[in-house]
Order: structure tokens, then C-alpha cells, then sequence
């Protein structure tokens, strides 16, 4: 998988591509976690923060707590690093190949919306060409397990936002954590109540919960500078503090 993050200065940086299902358990990390390892440069990608890791060398040094209403976690993030309320400026500078992560925060949320994914699913022999084109980018000595891709999931998962300019969109969500809650609750309760589960869920976040966008460039929309090459790679979603609360019309989603 594509994994970004953050350095100790704030920086965003992306590593590529990290087979984490296949590394060995003392070499798996958390979402929030420190982590020191060997990277460099992607010759093979031009967005700035993309670089390539060395998985054999992967340090696990600390995982960030939510204690404290996600004190430490909202300081690395929303104060160490840059927070963006444009649409329009994260686009251009993406066009202008001086960023391709960031964390943006909507003026408001407007809706959930759940499609139908386009793409059919993968026949089995479909489903192993892809496996087998894609294994030379984990041939590496930690990984013990065959590499396959993420299980299809039959539908897409998007928030519809406006900025502070009143600029509205809507934006897939690629994080990896919202299609395992969709599989999960479909093996319990079976497809139509696990749509349902998702989109509450969702909502919740937007309601209940000081919810930012961790947005990425996609790598071919990023070069070929589409209209808007971000999608949702990430949700942080600390709880509201008691120096702000909401109101309900910044809150939308009623």
C-alpha cells in the first residue's frame, strides 16, 4: 500500500509501497506511530513528498496515544503542520507539483454519498494478473506471504464539503479503514445494513467529531494536472474541545 505520513518538522511524506500484510509482525505499525527507517527519493514519481523505504530497516519507536482528548495527536497534526481551508489553493499548488498531501479542514459538511462502483469486479484470472504484475514491488527479504490485492468493494465512499470560499465538492475516500468497516458489517449483518452502518458512521464523524481530510494526489491525475487530483486518503477525527463546539449550521448533515 501507498502509506503517508508526517516527519518531526511537519513535513508530509509518502512511502511506496509498503507490503504490509506481508511483513513480519515485529515490523508492523499503527496508524499514529513513529517509525524511523532508510528512504529516498522516487526517481519514478514527480510529486515532492514521494519516496521509496527500505522495509528491512523499519524502526518502531512510538505509537501516539488518544489520551487527553487526542492532545498529542492534534499537536503533531493540526499544529506542527500546515491545516488548509482552500480548495483552490491545495489544487494549484498540486498543479504547480509543490504538493500532493496536506490536511484540509471543510467550513462545512454536506452530505455522505454512497455510490455504486463502476469498475465490475475482477474475474479470478483478472485478479491474478494483477497480483502477478504487482509482485515485483514487494519482492523484499521481510515479506513472508504471497502479495494479493485488497478484496473489490461494490461500492464508493464519498464526502460532499464546502470550503471557505463556499467551494462545494465531493471526494472518494481511499483509506483503507472505511472499506474493512463495510466488509466487516457485511459479513455480520449482510450488505444493505453494512451501506447503512458506513454512512452513519460517516455522518457521526462529521456531527460529533472535529473531523480534518488527510487529501491525496493520485499519481496519473497529479501528472496529467486534472481538475482536481485529491482524493480522501485519511480521516482524523479527535473530539471537539471545549474551546469549540460546532454550531449547527457549521455542522450541516441535518
Amino acid at each position: 500500500m501507498c502509506t503517508a505520513g508526517i516527519t518531526e518538522s511537519g513535513e508530509w511524506i509518502r512511502i511506496y509501497p509498503v507490503p504490509f500484510r506481508t511483513l513480519e509482525e515485529y515490523n508492523k505499525f499503527k496508524k499514529y506511530t513513529w517509525i524511523k527507517a532508510q528512504i529516498s527519493r522516487d526517481s519514478r514519481d514527480p510529486r515532492p513528498e514521494s519516496h521509496k523505504i527500505n522495509i528491512s530497516t523499519i524502526e518502531i519507536l512510538e505509537h501516539v496515544p488518544t489520551n487527553k482528548d487526542w492532545g498529542r495527536r492534534r499537536h503533531f497534526i493540526l499544529q506542527n503542520s500546515k491545516v488548509y481551508t482552500s480548495l483552490s489553493y491545495v489544487i494549484n499548488a498540486a498543479r504547480e507539483n509543490k504538493m500532493s498531501l496536506c490536511t484540509f479542514k471543510p467550513t462545512k459538511f454536506l452530505d455522505i454519498i454512497i455510490e455504486k462502483n463502476p469498475k465490475p469486479e475482477p474475474s479470478k484470472e483478472e485478479e491474478a494478473a494483477f497480483n502477478n504484475a504487482n509482485k515485483s514491488l514487494f519482492d523484499d527479504e521481510t515479506c513472508k506471504v504471497a502479495f494479493t490485492g485488497m478484496p473489490y468493494i461494490p461500492y464508493k465512499f464519498k464526502i460532499k464539503f464546502e470550503d471557505d470560499k463556499g467551494v462545494v465538492s465531493s471526494m472518494s475516500i481511499i483509506d483503507w479503514e472505511i472499506p474493512q468497516l463495510y466488509l466487516n458489517c457485511k459479513f455480520r449483518d449482510g450488505e444493505e445494513i453494512a451501506v447503512q452502518k458506513v454512512k452513519d458512521k460517516l455522518i457521526n464523524f462529521t456531527k460529533n467529531n472535529d473531523l480534518h481530510l488527510f487529501l491525496g494526489t493520485m499519481k496519473q491525475m497529479h501528472i496529467r494536472r486534472s481538475k482536481n487530483p485529491y482524493t480522501i486518503i485519511g480521516l482524523f477525527f479527535p473530539p471537539f474541545t471545549k474551546t469549540y463546539q460546532p454550531s449547527l449550521f457549521e455542522a450541516g448533515l441535518m
